[in-house]
């Protein structure tokens, strides 16, 4: 039951209509009735087109119980062969023919399965970049989409002509029907295969895999990169690159970002950096990175270890973003030369840790993310409440998120609040990732949000500027679109730095358009990448969260913050656990604590932890007087001369002769 309460109401209701579909079927079959299995056979091919473009999670869902795009159209013809059946007119020789006409039918789709693999697989290069020049590879271009995306999803329901072929005969008795239904059938199909091998033999110009990596160490052996960004993770975590795109742009030096995942590269922001990705570890492993010296690594996995075994680099992990929790102090973090973090902070973080990491080995150089958030008041007539709790982790212990136990209280109690508040709700992307009480605690505050906007008149309306600039902007979000991922590496060749101000500028006007386009008194719910976390935080008076990066970055803003104590131990006990929550207004989950954060909202004097909080900005960020951004680079390039003073390059950019003669 916990699964199918988790499965979504759009994906149950599909799994209903698609066994009704058949049901139909079965049903006309039983009855001898055509309509009724007409009636059937439409609801499971609009079924099929939904299930392709639509219900995803369904999709997936019923392809692991084996009930496919195959077995599905397979039951759909044997259904029909059934129908025919019991038709008092039709023959045994008609009926053969129609069997023949399917396992010839099914030979062709067999055919062209192989022949769709085949085209897959021989443009599936073994990278995947981005601004990087990839004409010596002769890559031509991209079959139609309906050729390398799902083909057989697309090609298999073309069975529908002699599907209502035989239905048509039945109904009318003639066999004319059924003949054309035969051809058209298996006339689209034999087009269908017959474009697949065209476009395989086009395919034969793209050099092997071994090829395509000679060529690969050659572009690195001109390009000569000295920075590395090195990132492996989930679909959902692209955003951990993402944020630190913009730092590797400014830096003075010549950096290059390493992806694992295919998906990863999809779904990264627009960079003037150069862009691999490389899947396999083996290619990764025996590529040369020449005089690279500096690694960065923003999240701890364990595909981290193919280029942690490179001794030509020092190997500094980043992070994406500093807090109390645990996993801010992961052993794992041992295995790299340097651990940097924004403040003072994360070092106390590791020593109190004792995990292996050394004082030595933590180097401060704040927060570049940072480095463009206001600290001045929001720009709203109505004080506005960020709620953005974490989300619930691997395990259970008390106090990963206070979104189960405190967070539709705690919105029920500020929707209530006298002076009015207006509240931005921003969940972690990875909200309901493990826990059905998360997804339905997130459910219960965004119904709670929409009812007190019906309720003051605030009801959905579409926005048509926003509209425009979101598909704008849907151009650069990933390479998703109407061509295959080689055509896309081959087409992003140079790096285009007027594409990377254009998507600044719309994301910029973006921002202002949503938030000017929404009343002070509308409550939002935000989720994905935009509106971004940053820009809420400048449209937020306070902000309620949970002990995780979030509040260490908000911090910045010096504005008062909020934490929901739902460790069960004391406010004292609490502080000296989390030390960022040391400037915060500690609450209940049962709300206790709310009124006091939010007399420091309404009224000045009323924010008695204002001098901390200024204080703790030091503490848990590092100095104000310079930008984290120089501190960064700084702490590149101290990195870099002293790894390259160890491993001294030769003339041709590569290990000296003398340090490769060493033992």
């Amino acid at each position: 039951m916990t699964k199918l309460r988790g499965l979504g109401r759009a994906t149950l209701l599909g799994a209903a209509l698609l066994t009704l579909s058949y049901l139909v079927m079965l049903a006309g079959v039983i009855a001898g009735s055509w309509w009724v299995f007409a009636l059937g056979a439409a609801g499971s091919y609009a079924m099929d087109a939904l299930l392709l473009h639509r219900l995803h999670n369904l999709a997936k869902l019923i392809q692991q119980i084996r009930l496919g795009i195959t077995p599905r159209g397979l039951l759909r013809q044997l259904l029909v062969l059934g129908l025919l059946i019991t038709t008092t007119t039709a023959t045994s020789t008609g009926i053969g023919m129609v069997l023949l006409v399917f396992l010839l039918l099914f030979c062709l789709q067999l055919m062209a399965g192989i022949a769709a693999r085949m085209l897959r697989v021989s443009r599936k290069l073994p990278i995947v970049t981005r601004n990087i020049d990839l004409a010596p590879l002769n890559i031509p271009d991209s079959p139609p989409m309906p050729l390398v995306r799902e083909p057989m999803s697309r090609l298999l329901p073309l069975d529908a002509f002699l599907v209502f072929g035989v239905v048509g005969y039945v109904w009318f008795g003639s066999a004319w029907v059924v003949a054309a239904g035969a051809l058209l059938t298996v006339g689209v199909t034999v087009l269908g295969l017959l474009m697949l091998v065209w476009h395989i033999r086009r395919a034969r110009t793209i050099p092997s895999a071994d090829r395509v990596m000679e060529f690969t160490q050659s572009w690195l052996d001109s390009y000569r990169p000295e920075v590395v960004l090195y990132f492996s993770g989930s679909a959902d975590s692209a955003y951990q690159a993402n944020m630190w795109l913009e730092t590797m742009a400014g830096l003075g030096r010549r950096g290059i970002i390493v992806l694992r995942e295919r998906v990863i590269a999809a779904q990264l922001a627009p960079t003037p950096v150069p862009v691999l990705c490389v899947p396999a570890s083996t290619d990764l492993m025996a590529l040369d990175f020449g005089p690279a010296r500096v690694a960065l690594y923003p999240a701890n996995t364990g595909k981290n270890i193919h280029m942690l075994r490179n001794p030509m680099l020092k190997h500094v992990f980043i992070g994406h973003g500093d807090s109390d929790k645990i996993a801010s102090v992961n052993p794992f973090s041992k295995v790299y030369d340097e651990v940097w973090t924004a403040g003072r902070a994360g070092l106390d973080r590791y020593v109190r840790a004792q995990v292996g990491v050394r004082p030595d080995e933590i180097v401060e150089v704040g927060r570049p993310q940072l480095d463009s958030i206001r600290t001045d008041s929001a720009p709203n007539s109505v004080r506005t409440v960020l709620y953005a709790p974490t989300w619930e982790g691997w395990t259970d212990e008390p106090g990963n998120t206070s979104l189960m136990d405190a967070g539709p209280t705690l919105i029920a109690q500020l929707l209530k609040a006298r002076p009015g508040v207006r509240v931005l709700y921003k969940p972690h992307p990875f909200t309901g990732l493990r826990s059905p009480l998360a997804r339905t605690a997130h459910r219960r505050i965004v119904a709670l949000l929409e009812e007190a906007n019906r309720a003051a008149g605030h009801g959905d309306r579409e926005d048509p500027a926003l509209a425009a600039l979101d598909r704008r902007l849907a151009a650069f979000d990933d390479d998703r679109g109407a061509t295959d991922e080689a055509h896309n590496s081959r087409e992003e060749s140079g790096a285009d730095p007027g594409a990377v101000r254009e998507v600044a500028i719309l994301t910029e006007e973006w921002h202002r358009v949503y938030w000017e386009g929404r009343p002070d008194t509308a409550h939002l719910v935000i989720q994905g990448p935009r509106p971004s976390l940053y820009s809420c935080f400048n449209q937020a008076d306070l902000l309620i969260s949970d002990i995780s990066s979030v509040v260490a970055d908000f911090v910045a803003t010096e504005k008062p913050y909020a934490i929901t104590n739902c460790e069960g131990i004391t406010h004292e006990e609490f502080r000296v656990k989390h030390p960022t929550s040391s400037a915060a207004y500690l609450l209940l989950p049962d709300g206790e604590g709310l009124d006091t954060a939010l007399a420091a909202v309404h009224l000045r004097e009323g924010d008695e932890l204002a001098g901390l909080r200024r204080e703790l900005r030091t503490y848990l960020l590092g100095p104000s007087d310079t930008s984290s951004m120089s501190r960064f680079a700084a702490a590149v390039d101290d990195l870099y001369d002293r790894a390259a003073a160890l491993r001294p390059l030769s003339p041709l950019g590569g290990e000296s002769p003398a340090e490769l003669s060493r033992p």
